[in-house]
């Protein structure tokens, strides 16, 4: 044991040294053992991306110029109010209303007001001025040998320590190089290496949920537009409108975000690496499951776990990201218990490259948790469940600030969990009051957290309403349950459309609670047939939601001695049940996994020149 103890030593005394660091982290055959180094590092409380982030500061940081103080430090991820930019940026900021963390709704011209509006300032083009320049400016050759070595270790290891979970201290490192560039002589590549960092620092702004400094990058990138050129290589503006697209879909500002998502589509080449193809196109899946456009997102996953695998390999953390993302969609298309099996493998992938105590296993640990807590919805068994949320809350309290949005996260799945497995207590004669207000205090926690950060009109705020309407629905609250209800239904359809999952899902709950606990059985009719036919359009005569709204509708009609209507949707149900049983037991999917190999040029054609296609929808049943 001593020994080990000693090699961790020597290892991070060795490990600790920029050069030694730099001359390791540039091999990519190294980064793999480099990741389970720092895993092995930390888990014996031995802060190596700490003293990393310090030595790079420490060494490459500039004098501050005047009075202005670092936003760093005194920035907190999750108490951050949204800033609007200043320039172009302050523009494109004030018309897509991010300043409050808002997506409004707007008409079509508003939308293609918009993105016209971001597009001209992040597409490339001819500048003849910043192109003579640049011809002008040093070679990379020339500048100083400080310089160089700040450049190319910071992109180096800022992107190392985001890949590795250590968003913080990512941020530290790139930040400084930005403070850095900024200031250097012209040199040729200049905008190139700019836009670069501040792509790399508003991956790992975003991915800590940082939206303020995040903000600050956005407008930066915003502002170095006028400058670029058509030698910018597409895969970095792939990248950079990735990036963008991941910001919003993280402030859940969905229209945005698949917007950038769409644009990185455009860029992304057959020549772009395979990582980033891989990225370009797990967030592109990521922001047409948002917006219920399930055909593209399963192209645009699929190809990315078939990439993932065959280029990096079963066990690299890039094949992990991906099959967290499919898993995503697996679970938003109703394919609950594949989800769990790929959540579960994407958790092994995590866990075996960075350990237990790390912020990308923590996320795996939760996402794992909540499609448990859906499959077992039914069985009332939510051991699994309850395990892995565990996990997260304890990884995520060891790592990030009490206050932080990503704890919140966490915490509003064990709500979620608490007041299930107080419902199945209480049923047994069981006095679970204590598991009930436990819940409480942590679903009110979520959403004042929420409230702070993104708002009163945020997709993100409307669940967490949603989420204390069902709990004071237990606590026999009514009142309370349907002002909450009322106001998830209300927000959800603002920013979402009358007929999102999201508002289906919350009009569903409004109808039980009126149908079980207030007696108001022709709203709770209304209510069902709504929530049905959103249902119908997005998922089909299968999807597992139907019961509970089919149930709802007999326990209805039946009250209102109704007995026709009754009859048929008793009739309904049991067609449902046979065809839900059918596609269990054959393991059928609405959206097979796409097992062909297709080229980029290939699935940016399907992309592009698909048709969104709806489930057909059964005519309603006639009075």
């Amino acid at each position: 044991m001593s020994q080990q103890a000693d090699l961790k030593d020597t290892l991070l005394e060795e490990l600790s040294h920029l050069d030694i660091f730099r001359r390791l982290v540039r091999y990519t055959s190294a980064r793999g053992k480099l990741l389970r180094i720092v895993a092995a590092l930390m888990a014996s409380n031995k802060a190596l991306p700490r003293r990393l982030s310090d030595a790079y500061v420490g060494r490459f940081a500039l004098p501050e110029i005047g009075t202005e103080e670092s936003e760093l430090d005194e920035a907190q991820p999750a108490g951050a109010k949204t800033v609007a930019g200043t320039g172009a940026a302050a523009a494109a900021a004030t018309a897509t209303a991010t300043v409050t963390g808002v997506e409004t709704t707007a008409t079509t011209m508003d939308v293609v007001a918009i993105a016209a509006s971001c597009l001209n300032h992040m597409t490339p083009k001819e500048n003849h001025a910043a192109a003579e320049a640049e011809a002008e400016a040093l070679s990379m050759d020339e500048l100083p040998d400080e310089d160089v070595m700040a450049i190319d270790l910071g992109l180096r290891l800022g992107s190392f320590l985001s890949e590795a979970g250590w968003m913080q201290e990512s941020i530290a490192v790139l930040s400084c190089l930005n403070e850095r560039l900024k200031r250097m002589q012209a040199f040729q590549d200049g905008i190139i290496t700019r836009l670069d960092c501040l792509q790399r620092l508003l991956y790992a702004e975003s991915s800590l949920c940082n939206f303020k400094l995040a903000q600050k990058t956005y407008a930066e990138l915003m502002e170095i537009n006028s400058l670029l050129t058509d030698s910018v290589p597409a895969p970095l503006v792939a990248m950079a409108y990735t990036q963008i697209s991941s910001m919003y879909y993280a402030r859940n500002e969905y229209n945005n975000s698949h917007m950038w998502s769409v644009q990185a589509m455009r860029h992304l080449e057959a020549s772009a690496p395979t990582r980033v193809a891989i990225d370009v196109l797990r967030q592109a899946a990521k922001a047409c499951v948002v917006k219920r456009d399930f055909a593209r997102a399963n192209l645009l996953i699929c190809q990315a776990v078939r990439r993932a695998r065959e280029h990096f390999g079963p066990n690299h953390q890039k094949y992990g990201d991906a099959l967290l993302d499919y898993g995503f969609f697996l679970l938003n298309v109703d394919s609950v218990f594949q989800s769990v099996n790929i959540y579960k493998e994407a958790l092994a992938v995590r866990r075996g490259i960075f350990g237990n105590m790390n912020f990308h296993v923590a996320i795996a640990h939760e996402d794992l948790s909540y499609a448990y807590y859906v499959h077992e919805y039914s069985t009332g068994d939510f051991s699994c469940a309850q395990e892995h949320v565990d996990e997260a809350v304890k990884i995520m309290k060891t790592l990030v600030p009490s206050n932080h949005l990503m704890l919140a996260s966490a915490k509003r799945v064990k709500a979620l969990l608490l007041e299930e497995i107080a419902l199945d207590k209480i049923a047994d004669g069981m006095d679970e009051e204590g598991l009930l207000l436990q819940s409480e205090e942590l679903h009110n926690f979520a959403l004042q957290l929420s409230l702070e950060v993104f708002g009163e009109v945020n997709v993100q705020t409307a669940k967490h309403y949603g989420n204390l309407g069902r709990l004071y629905q237990t606590m026999n609250r009514f009142e309370e349950a349907e002002r909450m209800h009322q106001k998830a239904i209300r927000i959800k359809t603002d920013l979402l459309g009358p007929y999102d999952y999201e508002v289906g899902l919350s009009i569903g709950h409004l109808a039980s609670l009126y149908n079980y606990q207030m007696k108001k059985f022709r709203q709770a009719e209304d209510l069902y047939l709504r929530s049905i036919d959103i249902s119908l359009r997005l998922f089909g005569r299968t999807y597992s939601g139907l019961e509970y709204d089919y149930l709802g509708l007999c326990h209805v009609y039946e009250t209102l001695h109704e007995f026709e209507k009754y009859l048929r949707y008793a009739h309904i149900l049991e067609n449902w049940q046979q065809l839900r049983g059918q596609n269990i037991t054959q393991n059928k999917s609405s959206y097979p996994a796409i097992e062909v190999d297709y080229t980029i040029e290939q699935v940016k054609s399907k992309f592009f020149s698909m048709n969104v296609k709806r489930v057909p929808t059964p005519p309603e049943p006639k009075n």
